[in-house]
């Protein structure tokens, strides 16, 4: 459920979570009482009371004057009216009630119950601590006399009317299962999230726990709703850089590109990846590691249907995150054939592992090829740094796990390559080359749309690469739809803001049906640089 609201400047947590479905459980027991009384006919009274309970009144408080009797001496009078009309409103307008009588009686049952003050019961509204449920329970009793028919129908249904929610899965072993959920604090308050621990498979098959993000509009779905798996760029290897961090705190903003997406009713869910908040070492360019993340943070967005997360699913990434879509778009069949996968758009993938070692090679981005191979010699069992990395600079690889991307630029930048590496070419390993070109993004058909998003001035992935990519795929046998769009003036940062309108207006295209342009497939259209 999302964050209550708070009229009147109020907090709202006199557990009315809680008071909420108090009355949400009495209305139905009224509702299921009027339709089976004995002759038929609707009764304003839905209960019977034992005869050592005292009956509720038939008359309704005066909702303008407190029990003289309940205030405390020593209160101002003027306070004590003004802090009981106050509770009556927001309860008559938190409930959506057409009369106060229900909030009067309420109101003054809670005062007389609790013994405290009309002041005191306004100020704990606001306070998580306290604790008047068994209060509450008892005054929703005596007062849903005074809610009319058509008060009840409504309150019975008021579940229809709050936000959805994500709870622990009962079958933890399953792909996707929740094992772990806190909702994340939004500013905006049409909008509901969680960080989130899911069941999920290592590369070599293992049950592994992987933590993610899932957003979605903050109200019950009536329909399968779009979803796009937002596979991340590359952010480090160690728990501090999982991207779900950046949703902790108070008052958490939305990404402003993602907020179009959530306006239009898509739910948004983004993994961490493998060992990005869970054990191990991130299996950094692994494809179908990624891919596997990419998967069950779909799957675990379903474990409820309030969600409606059951509609079309775009993947989309953006540099690593483009790594991960492309594999997404080829291993879809093998991980997930029960998703609707209906398209994938891969910002600046990194293809062509031969030539991005030479392209990064003593450069600003060298860190990079340090964390492949770190990676790799963990994921797969035949690899070992002692094989690639000299014996002097094995003990730096620690360092991975002690910073994110900034810091493993300023450890192993500055290390000239031909010092760092202890064979001429990596490649030239059969057991290293057997894996880095499995891991390529060019060895496998796409079985769903895809289209390649490209900065022409790219400084990381150079663009040439992805032009290589597109002519590869197009060359293999059976694939499916893919087209490439080149942005001219644009690098690998600027590239994505770019590109975004005309990737939401393809997302769109796939959703609805529409069927892709032909006439584009496996070609390149250049957008000129507009700023």
């Amino acid at each position: 459920m999302g964050k209550v609201k708070k009229p009147l400047g109020l907090c709202g947590r006199l557990s009315l979570m809680n008071l909420r479905k108090l009355i949400f459980i009495f209305s139905i027991f009224a509702l299921t009482a009027t339709s089976c009384s004995s002759d038929g006919a609707s009764e304003s009274n839905a209960y019977t009371r034992a005869a050592d309970e005292t009956p509720a009144t038939t008359e309704a408080p005066v909702a303008t004057e407190a029990p003289a009797e309940t205030v405390a001496p020593d209160e101002d009078e003027s306070a004590e009216q003004g802090a009981r009309n106050e509770i009556i409103t927001f309860l008559k307008s938190e409930f959506g009630l057409e009369t106060e009588e229900f909030a009067t009686c309420m109101v003054d049952e809670m005062h007389s119950l609790t013994g405290v003050s009309y002041v005191v019961l306004l100020e704990d509204l606001g306070d998580e601590e306290a604790d008047y449920d068994d209060f509450a329970e008892e005054a929703t009793f005596t007062c849903m006399d005074f809610l009319s028919p058509e008060e009840i129908e409504m309150l019975a249904s008021a579940e229809e009317d709050t936000g959805p929610s994500l709870e622990i899965s009962s079958d933890p072993d399953a792909l996707g299962a929740i094992l772990a959920v806190e909702e994340i604090d939004f500013a905006d308050e049409t909008i509901v999230g969680w960080l989130v621990t899911y069941r999920s498979r290592s590369v070599s098959g293992d049950p592994i726990q992987v933590t993610g993000t899932i957003v979605a509009p903050n109200s019950l779905a009536t329909e399968p709703r779009p979803v796009l798996s937002v596979a991340h760029g590359t952010t480090g290897m160690a728990d501090m850089c999982a991207p779900s961090l950046g949703y902790t705190g108070e008052d958490v903003e939305l990404n402003a590109l993602v907020q179009p997406l959530l306006d239009d009713g898509w739910v948004v869910v983004a993994s961490d990846f493998e060992g990005m908040g869970g054990p191990g070492l991130h299996p950094y360019i692994v494809g179908a590691s990624e891919a596997q993340g990419v998967f069950d943070i779909v799957r675990a967005a379903q474990t409820d249907s309030s969600l409606g997360a059951e509609g079309p699913l775009i993947v989309w990434g953006h540099s690593q995150g483009g790594h991960a879509a492309m594999h997404a778009s080829q291993l879809w069949q093998d991980i997930a054939p029960e998703l609707d996968l209906v398209g994938v758009a891969a910002g600046a993938p990194p293809s062509q592992f031969p030539l991005l070692k030479d392209f990064l090679m003593d450069g600003p981005f060298q860190g990079y090829l340090v964390m492949v191979a770190a990676a790799f010699a963990q994921a797969y069992d035949e690899l070992s740094l002692e094989t690639v990395v000299e014996p002097e600079y094995l003990p730096l690889v620690e360092e991975l796990e002690l910073g994110c991307t900034g810091h493993i630029f300023e450890i192993f930048n500055p290390i000239p390559f031909e010092d760092l590496t202890s064979v001429d070419d990596i490649f030239a390993d059969p057991a290293w080359n057997a894996r880095l070109i499995e891991n390529d993004t060019n060895q496998v058909p796409n079985q769903t749309p895809v289209v390649i998003l490209h900065g022409d001035q790219d400084e990381q992935i150079p663009a040439i690469s992805s032009q290589i990519l597109l002519d590869q795929i197009c060359a293999l046998e059976g694939h499916d739809h893919i087209e490439r769009i080149l942005y001219e003036g644009h690098t690998h940062g600027s590239a994505v803001q770019a590109y975004w309108s005309d990737f939401l207006s393809w997302i769109n295209d796939r959703i609805v049906g529409d069927p892709v342009d032909q006439e584009k497939g496996c070609s390149t259209v250049t957008v000129p640089n507009s700023e």
